[in-house]
């Protein structure tokens, strides 16, 4: 089985204050393989498809490179974070996207899941740009129902404590710490062993 883990920085682990990306052992793709590896189920390759500063567009744009031309029969979508900041974000916008790709997977068979749009610090894109987040989550959450497209919740628990699941420390935190990783991957995990 493959799984393609798609979406923005926050999948591919990116260090804000350094503007770089981290060592690829503490994004959440590699500590699911971990997981997987650790209970045995060394037939499951995770790849982790993520790409800093990027959009829903660009994930449809290059759906097909990073999703079926690797024969994914698991898709992991988390995109959001770069749209909702824009001074003119468009959330009719970004949930056309994003059911573009949940469409685009069912029709290629993919079991598709989703992560919700992060929590990040006010001075990333200011006060109005952070209060989206919830409105933003609330739509994508109905996008998803509607579609029976599990949806993991990697906003509420993190946005709880900031400083320990968020890696920024000179900049506006808004990318995920190792210890946020290590649960998503553990989310991800539990899923995947009931469903697949």
């Amino acid at each position: 089985m493959i799984v393609s883990c798609y979406g923005d920085s926050n999948t591919r682990y990116y260090l804000g204050d350094q503007q770089k990306d981290g060592p690829d052992a503490d994004s959440y793709p590699a500590r699911l393989q971990g997981l997987l590896n650790a209970a045995g189920k060394t037939d499951v390759r995770v790849l982790n498809c993520g790409y800093p500063d990027m959009q829903a567009d660009f994930g449809v744009e290059h759906f097909a490179e990073n999703v079926t031309d690797q024969k994914a029969d698991v898709c992991i979508l988390g995109f959001g974070t770069n749209n909702i900041r824009q001074p003119d974000a468009d959330l009719d916008r970004y949930l056309e996207d994003f059911e573009t790709l949940i469409c685009r997977c069912r029709q290629a068979g993919v079991k598709t899941a989703a992560l919700l749009i992060p929590w990040y610090a006010e001075g990333y894109c200011g006060l109005e740009g952070q209060q989206r987040i919830p409105l933003w989550n609330g739509a994508l959450e109905k996008l998803c129902a509607r579609y029976d497209v599990h949806l993991f919740d990697t906003y509420t628990p993190f946005a709880a404590d900031p400083d320990r699941y968020f890696n920024e420390t000179e900049t506006p935190k808004r990318h995920y710490s190792p210890a946020a990783t290590e649960e998503i991957a553990r989310m991800v995990f539990a899923w995947l062993q009931e469903t697949c």
